[in-house]
């Protein structure tokens, strides 16, 4: 049944995501009353605008080196080879973000405003170069992530206090992520090199080209589902000033805290252990995925109705009343977190781990262009108000046409004799 791993995972990953979160609360407070909506807005269009090269260096490796590494976890040669190709591959698509993004230093009006910023916040994708999430997601031993990201945490919190006095000081909160994020990332790529004693090897541009070729679909989807998530602040930032960019980004980066505090731990923690159960059979996967159905329901539903009820206290206690405006662009987006709960199930813990790659890059993909002509309407006419409802209307549409594709595939997904307390008690206790 669900494993004491699986827990011991869950629970590292939510201490993560909770320092990765709880600190900047912790300073939020006092920054965002020094440097206003306007600061903010410009912060975070460039942290949304670097997302895509980050996400095209990452290029989905997570999930796909993750899936590899599970299967062949006590396999050494086969490791060595998945994580020389992972690096090689990620150097080269590295390579070509560069140029892209001196280009887009040119041509994209937006990020001219302040260039410093997304030029420190490219920087840090060197960062994911070297990330090596898959390597421990592989082998399902997360805690390590915990304690480094809880010093992480606390060290950016305390040079935030030091160093931001003004409004002009805003710059030193992308330099210091940028910093943090680099050497978190180079000690924990060390770490695993020395723990699972991986030899790394430069593999050739044809085997680099081969590899990125076979893992496009993958790519491909998880570029098409930011299409429809982080495009968002893009496409707002041709209708709106900075100070409303802020008032939605302000909403969407505090749900993200709640969201990444619930559904990242249990996704990040769910793929290799449900990949497991796949591995053995196709029906013993599915009695897993219909045992934790309900536990991430729950929980995330629960989530979803604090943040609506709770929104103008959460906003005013930690952001101040300059943020009312973004009160309820944080209650129209209240339920992703249940929504997008959903999705994960079916997209990255079912379809991805029975291999159905293809289908879950058409779904995300009908996703992402309905998403995308949906926010220039939106966004043009409602502003950022009108870019909240689309982020909830497209969420919830990919959500509803994975379910029906998955439907359509002979799999259940939901056993209401499961969603009972007792069931859900019976299936924390038979831990083994």
């Amino acid at each position: 049944m669900v494993k004491t791993r699986l827990f011991k995972n869950i629970a590292s990953l939510g201490i993560i995501q909770l320092v990765n979160y709880v600190f900047p609360l912790i300073t939020v407070p006092y920054v965002s009353r020094i440097i206003g909506p306007d600061g903010y807005g410009l912060i975070n269009y460039a942290t949304a605008f670097i997302a895509y090269f980050a996400l095209l260096i990452s290029y989905g490796f997570d999930l796909t080196a993750t899936r590899k590494i599970t299967l062949h976890s006590k396999e050494k040669e086969n490791i060595d080879n998945i994580v020389s190709e992972v690096i090689t591959s990620r150097l080269i698509l590295f390579v070509i973000s560069v140029f892209l993004f001196i280009i887009s230093i040119y041509f994209f009006n937006p990020i001219q405003k302040d260039i410093y910023v997304p030029v420190i916040l490219f920087i840090g994708c060197i960062a994911t170069v070297i990330s090596p999430q898959y390597i421990y997601q592989g082998f399902q031993d997360l805690q390590i992530f915990a304690k480094l990201n809880f010093i992480r945490g606390l060290v950016n919190t305390i040079f935030v206090f030091i160093l931001v006095k003004k409004a002009s000081d805003y710059y030193w909160i992308p330099t210091l992520t940028t910093i943090f994020f680099i050497g978190i990332n180079l000690f924990l790529f060390i770490l695993a090199k020395k723990k699972y004693k991986i030899n790394y090897k430069l593999i050739s541009l044809d085997k680099a080209y081969k590899v990125i070729l076979a893992e496009r679909m993958v790519f491909f989807s998880t570029v098409v589902i930011s299409l429809y998530t982080s495009t968002n602040v893009v496409v707002l930032g041709f209708f709106a000033n900075t100070r409303e960019i802020g008032y939605y980004t302000t909403s969407q980066n505090f749900l993200n805290i709640i969201s990444s505090l619930i559904t990242i731990p249990i996704s990040m923690s769910l793929y290799p252990f449900i990949g497991k159960g796949f591995s053995v059979s196709k029906e013993y996967g599915i009695s897993l995925i219909n045992r934790v159905v309900p536990i991430v329901f729950y929980i995330t539903f629960l989530a979803s109705i604090s943040i609506l009820i709770f929104a103008p206290w959460m906003i005013r206690l930690v952001y101040g009343h300059k943020f009312d405006n973004s009160i309820p662009v944080l209650q129209i987006i209240s339920f992703l977190p249940f929504i997008i709960g959903m999705s994960n199930i079916f997209g990255i813990q079912i379809m991805l781990n029975l291999g159905l790659d293809k289908l879950f890059f058409k779904t995300t993909f009908i996703a992402s262009v309905i998403g995308i002509l949906l926010n220039i309407v939106m966004s043009k006419y409602y502003g950022y108000i009108g870019t909240a409802w689309n982020c909830l209307i497209v969420e919830s549409f990919v959500t509803i046409i994975m379910y029906l594709a998955l439907k359509r595939e002979k799999i259940k997904i939901f056993v209401l004799d499961y969603f009972a307390p007792q069931e859900i008690i019976r299936t924390i206790k038979n831990r083994k």
